[in-house]
């Protein structure tokens, strides 16, 4: 009998240990199931917000090209941007943080200013200009002419100008690869300005928009695709800013 009575209760243990081993393989598979499902879960979200990301980017650059095709329309045409194409032509090369310098400006900088009022583009509250055609250039009134340029610089500045304090703030400075051709104000914190960079080898232009974030002075270089095709190869600069003055 007693016999019987403990191989009844190994029974019962045994069965009992077993049902005990099942379910906690079956709460393992459980877990390991969900954390399966989280984590596909959070790369599949991952992959939303970076498509949204990406997406943002892409509506930001092409609204910019948009709206400086709107504003600089000559730019565009002088070298042959297509209007189709536009939006696909510029691509983000560059990101950067501008140091914003101050400086005094030139000792004949309001007498530039009030004898040539178109070099200077005017802040949406007028109270400040951005100037990207003075630096190192000196025009020479001619009498019923076109002003004349009779010193230049291979360097290019652009800059805003504060001609109540007398202070230029430095936005951008280049060398040779760069030119400066126009810009204008897309709002009181944000420039945009459009010119030329040469690539690697100095041997080709391509047009190019910067982008100039006052506020967090951020700068994004946007460049073509493919290189500048002015017509019959005149420059921007004296075709269309200085020859009217």
């Amino acid at each position: 009998m007693y016999s019987i009575c403990a191989y009844l209760l190994t029974d019962i243990l045994y069965k009992m240990g077993a049902c005990m081993n099942l379910t906690r393989w079956l709460g393992y598979s459980l877990l390991f199931v969900w954390l399966v499902g989280c984590q596909g879960q959070d790369e599949k979200e991952q992959t939303v917000n970076k498509q949204s990301g990406v997406a943002e980017e892409e509506q930001k650059r092409i609204s910019l090209v948009q709206d400086t095709k709107q504003e600089l329309s000559d730019w565009f045409s002088f070298y042959k941007i297509d209007d189709r194409a536009a939006d696909s032509l510029f691509v983000l090369r560059e990101v950067w943080e501008t140091d914003l310098l101050t400086f005094p400006v030139a000792t004949n900088w309001h007498e530039l200013q009030k004898e040539y009022p178109k070099l200077f583009i005017p802040s949406p509250d007028k109270s400040k200009v951005l100037d990207i055609y003075s630096y190192e250039r000196v025009f020479r009134k001619r009498r019923l002419k076109k002003p004349e340029i009779t010193a230049d610089s291979p360097d290019s500045e652009v800059a805003i100008v504060d001609p109540a304090k007398g202070e230029k703030t430095r936005l951008m400075f280049c060398g040779t690869p760069c030119q400066f051709d126009d810009g204008w104000w897309r709002s009181e914190n944000e420039v945009v300005v459009v010119g030329l960079v040469q690539d690697s080898l100095g041997q080709q232009q391509y047009p190019a928009i910067w982008q100039i974030n006052l506020t967090t002075q951020e700068v994004r270089q946007y460049t073509a695709t493919t290189p500048a095709q002015p017509a019959n190869n005149k420059n921007y600069l004296q075709k269309e800013v200085f020859s009217k003055l």
